[in-house]
């Protein structure tokens, strides 16, 4: 009799599948928890300090929740159908998470568009995202609308870079029509 990890296509078990999202999940609500509780309140009619990080962290918290229905879904049909869910690839989400870490500050060396436009791009290309049409178009996309809604509807002065990379972002900024 062989054990079940000898076995060719033997399932991973079901916590390994979802270590990913229990992961984040845990990491969100503790994030969550610790934001609400250490920043000072808002004054009435503002954001407020804590506003963006808990807004962040409940868009981790969504991610979580939807990886996880993927991999519940992804579990039962390979029951059904005998095969077998594609375990967590521990290396790029390394790579992912690494990637957040190094964007805060290129962020403030060149800037936000640059540092955002290549950010989507790489996390998409981890992701699995190969068109070159389809990185650039929505890494593009998504930091122009990034832009608006930090710029235009909140009023968040953005990093604007240094050297030569403030005169691109107010270039770009130029092009959006912001100033």
């Amino acid at each position: 009799m062989s054990s079940p990890s000898a076995r060719a296509g033997a399932h991973p078990p079901w916590i390994k599948i979802m270590a990913g999202p229990i992961f984040f999940l845990a990491f969100g609500l503790i994030g969550y928890f610790y934001a609400d509780g250490s920043i000072d309140p808002a004054p009435p009619g503002q954001l407020g300090a804590g506003f963006w990080p808990k807004m962040c962290i409940i868009g981790i918290l969504m991610a979580a929740v939807l990886k996880a229905a993927e991999l519940f879904r992804c579990i039962g049909k390979a029951e059904a159908e005998g095969g077998a869910c594609k375990e967590m690839d521990t290396r790029k989400l390394v790579l992912m998470m690494l990637l957040i870490v190094v964007v805060v500050p290129a962020i403030s060396f060149v800037g936000f568009p640059i540092a955002t436009v290549l950010f989507i791009g790489s996390f998409l290309w981890l992701a699995g995202a190969r068109k070159l049409w389809v990185l650039s178009l929505t890494s593009i996309i998504g930091t122009t609308f990034l832009i608006y809604i930090f710029v235009k509807v909140v009023y968040l002065p953005l990093p604007k870079g240094d050297f030569f990379f403030e005169d691109i972002t107010l270039a770009i900024y130029r092009a959006l029509f912001i100033m």
